[in-house]
Order: structure tokens, then C-alpha cells, then sequence
């Protein structure tokens, strides 16, 4: 069949408007999938280890939540044909359930979990092994990495300790919680996974100091820049690099905990000194949106400073100290809290004056820790507030008993002999507070080179001692 030319135009151009009004329905249907899709996602509440639980009967059938009222730490009588291995079971199965959803994206997204083992550790405090493995994506999984986990070749391993509650409603249902989480080694068994053995550091790093490999700054070229992307793409901290105090010997290292840096909020202290003759006051700039905007905030008129820390604990409260006038024995300090996201900040209490300060740490905007210079007359070098900073009190960790198979000719040392100096806390995304003792590089025990842990899972109320370690 042969068409004329109009005939042919007329196709053509029938043709042409078949194809853009398919493109139209394709692309029409996959922005409302797309958006179908990451409406999904946001309705999933993603619960961490500590925040999930799961209420059972006394068969371990999986219930809808209920309002708790009476609880009872223990199985109970209503339980008692649960083994609190089963209990852990249940709740490793459903915890790790959550990260299996359809619509969650790759990088929170769990696939293939294998719960290898769980294993009774001890009935009286109901604390068992789990072990379980499961494919995440390796290229972006910082999701996972609080969960103390090893990564080989896409797959994430993980030990755990696991400590749980079981309130026990008086209806033959109860609620599964988490009480504590810690690694095998924290709670003094060897891993049982020998394939995670060797990807373990066995050495303690002492210093804190661990940075996210996804979002850190960096200084060159005369610039202060910070990442969100794994150095895909550096952003410009409104910063003269001049005015930013460093460590010691260093023009690249930033003062530990004079920065926070998160896609939530990051910010920078500097300013405190004197550049010439110009006089830059204690200054916070900071960024709620990864660097699109930033926002300074002036904090205090002081020019001598030498050390300060800054911590936000959600989108409008923080904390900044500031250490100042000091001289080979003693230091000033001032801290400051805001309550409108960094914009104002208020003076806790009046200037006080101490020992030299080393560093500090807070978990809250209540609970922190001052860590100072040890000196021969200290008891500890480690204070606790519990009021934002107007009052500290000593932390005294226990005294142990030392090795004597390594004290040699030394026999008459004590554990307060060898172990004497506080390093400043830490504090882990499963609210672990991590303190080390450590000693002399001279000392006699060991060389100088293994420290003392001590861990609290109370807000430092009361710390448990975890071993001794090689220091890195």
C-alpha cells in the first residue's frame, strides 16, 4: 500500500504525538511511584537497639504494643516455659526485621540476615550471645556502624552481649527491651566468630579521637572545608584558618572538640586570641542545612584562650566550654549553654579557676564530664556535673588487682601505683561512657604500655571495670 506525502506527514505526526504521550504516562507513573515510594519510606520508624522492643505472650506469639503499667524485671511464673535464649530469639528476629522492609532505601536496608547463634550467657541477668550476619550495601553503611559490626566484602558480622528486661504485664504478656549491649570482648569472653577475630582491634585507642570516614573537615590551602559525601565535594567554613586553635605541633588538626560536625548540624568554634593586632572574640559558626547557610554567633569576649569544646545533643540545645588565662598551674574556664539551636548562649555559672584542663565531654545538657592535667597530689583528674556544669564532683574508679606474673622485681606495686591518670570519657551511639586509667610510659608494669577500661552504662553513676588493653 503506498501513502501520499500528506498521508505520510499525518503519520508521522500522529506518531510523534503517540510517543510523547506515552513518554508523558511513563514518566507521569514514575514520579508517582518515585513518590509513592519515598512516602512509604517516611512512614517507617526505624528503632534503635535500645528503643525497640517487642511484647510476647507466654507461648512467644508477637503482640500488638500495650500501655505498660506494673512490670517486674524477671521471666516470672507466666514465662517460665520461655527460655530467656528464646526470648533473645525473638527479639534479634524482629529487631533486625525492621531493616527488611520493601521500601526502605539501600543504605538503611538489611538483606539475607542470618541469626547464627543465641546462646544463654546468663540466666540470672538474663544476658545471652547473639551472633547473626546480613548483606548490607559496603559503599554507604554508616547506618550500621554503632552497631560494633565487621564489614567483609558486603557483609556486615555481628557479635553481641545482650542484656534484656522482661516486664511482665500479669495478663501472660510481657514486653522484651534491651537493658545493655556489649561486645564479647567488653564482657570478657573471647569472640566466638573466628573470621571477626582478626578484623577486631585488640588495642585501645585512648585518645577518642575516631573520625567518620563520610563527614570530616580538612584544612588546605588556607581554607577550613567540610564534607558530607566521603570527600566527593568539600564546603567552605566561613573561617579565617588563623583565628582556629590546633593541637599541639600541628597547622592541619583542628583542637579536639572544638567542632561537631553531622548532616543534622555542624558547627566550629575559634577566635579566643589575638592575630596581630586584632582581637577576634570566642566565635561559633555553624550550619543546620550541610553548609548551604551558615550561621556566627558570638559567644564571649575573652582573647586568650586556649582550649574549648563545643556539643549539641539535638536540633536546639548545646553546650560550649571554654578554657582560658592559663599558666603552668592553673586555668580558667567559663561554660555556656543555648536552648534556641546556637544562636544565644548563656553563661552556666560565673568564671572559675583549677587545674589545667585536658578535656571534656558531655553526654547531655545536663550529665559531662572535666577531665584535667594529672598532678602527683590528685586523688583523680576525672569530675562529673550533673547540673550543666555548675557543680562537679570526683570520679573515683575502683582499684583492681594487678598481674603478678609481669611485676617481676616490683612486687610491691599497687593497682593506684600503676594506673593513676583519667583520659577524657567517651561516649558511643549505645549511650556507653568509656573511661581509661593509664600510666607512665617509664612504668615498670608492662612497660608503660597497657591501660585500664572502666565502661558505665548509667551516666556515669557508677563505672564497671573491663580489662586491661595495649595501647594503640
Amino acid at each position: 500500500m503506498k501513502f501520499s506525502a500528506a498521508e505520510k506527514r499525518l503519520i508521522k505526526k500522529v506518531a510523534f504525538r503517540v510517543f510523547i504521550l506515552i513518554s508523558v504516562i511513563v514518566m507521569a507513573s514514575y514520579y508517582m511511584i518515585y513518590r509513592y515510594v519515598e512516602e512509604r519510606e517516611r512512614e517507617i520508624v526505624l528503632k534503635s537497639r535500645y528503643t525497640f522492643s517487642v511484647r510476647i505472650d507466654s507461648y512467644g506469639n508477637i503482640l500488638e504494643p500495650v500501655e505498660e503499667n506494673a512490670v517486674n524485671h524477671t521471666l516470672a511464673d507466666d514465662f517460665g516455659q520461655l527460655t530467656i535464649g528464646q526470648i533473645g530469639d525473638i527479639w534479634i528476629h524482629h529487631f533486625t526485621s525492621q531493616y527488611t522492609q520493601k521500601y526502605l532505601s539501600r543504605t538503611k536496608k538489611l538483606e539475607e540476615v542470618d541469626i547464627h547463634e543465641t546462646k544463654i550467657l546468663e540466666e540470672k541477668t538474663n544476658t545471652v550471645f547473639i551472633s547473626f550476619t546480613a548483606i548490607v550495601d559496603e559503599d554507604n553503611y554508616e547506618n550500621f556502624i554503632a552497631w560494633d559490626g565487621v564489614v567483609d566484602n558486603g557483609k556486615l558480622i555481628c557479635e553481641w552481649v545482650v542484656s534484656f528486661n522482661i516486664d511482665n504485664h500479669y495478663d501472660g504478656t510481657a514486653t522484651i527491651y534491651v537493658k545493655s549491649i556489649v561486645t564479647p570482648e567488653e564482657y570478657g569472653i573471647t569472640l566466638y566468630n573466628e573470621s571477626k577475630k582478626n578484623s577486631v582491634a585488640e588495642k585501645a585507642d585512648v585518645t577518642g579521637e575516631q573520625e567518620n570516614e563520610m563527614v570530616f573537615y580538612r584544612i588546605k590551602n588556607a581554607a577550613l572545608t567540610v564534607t558530607y559525601n566521603k570527600g566527593e565535594r568539600f564546603i567552605t567554613v566561613p573561617v579565617n584558618v588563623d583565628d582556629v586553635l590546633y593541637e599541639n605541633n600541628s597547622n592541619e588538626k583542628l583542637k579536639y572538640g572544638s567542632y561537631c560536625i553531622s548532616t543534622t548540624k555542624t558547627a566550629f568554634l575559634y577566635g579566643g586570641k589575638r592575630n596581630g593586632n586584632d582581637r577576634v572574640p570566642v566565635t561559633l559558626v555553624y550550619t543546620d542545612d550541610m553548609g548551604e547557610n551558615w550561621i556566627t554567633s558570638e559567644i564571649d569576649t575573652i582573647y586568650n584562650a586556649d582550649y574549648y569544646y563545643v556539643e549539641f545533643f539535638d536540633e536546639k540545645t548545646g553546650i560550649i566550654f571554654v578554657g582560658y588565662d592559663r599558666n603552668h598551674l592553673r586555668e580558667s574556664y567559663k561554660i555556656y549553654a543555648t536552648s534556641d539551636g546556637g544562636q544565644n548562649w548563656s553563661p552556666v555559672d560565673n568564671a572559675r579557676t583549677g587545674n589545667i584542663v585536658k578535656g571534656v565531654k558531655f553526654i547531655d545538657l545536663n550529665t559531662g564530664f572535666l577531665c584535667y592535667e594529672y598532678s602527683e597530689e590528685m586523688d583523680s583528674n576525672l569530675y562529673r556535673t550533673t547540673d550543666g556544669g555548675k557543680t562537679f564532683e570526683e570520679v573515683l574508679l575502683e582499684s583492681q588487682e594487678l598481674d603478678s606474673t609481669v611485676l617481676e622485681n616490683n612486687n610491691n606495686l599497687t593497682w593506684s601505683d600503676v594506673y593513676r591518670e583519667a583520659t577524657v570519657p567517651t561516649y558511643s551511639a549505645d549511650r556507653i561512657i568509656t573511661v581509661y586509667l593509664i600510666q607512665d610510659e617509664q612504668s615498670a608494669y608492662n612497660n608503660g604500655k597497657t591501660v585500664a577500661k572502666y565502661q558505665s552504662t548509667d551516666k556515669g553513676k557508677t563505672f564497671k571495670y573491663i580489662g586491661q588493653y595495649e595501647k594503640k
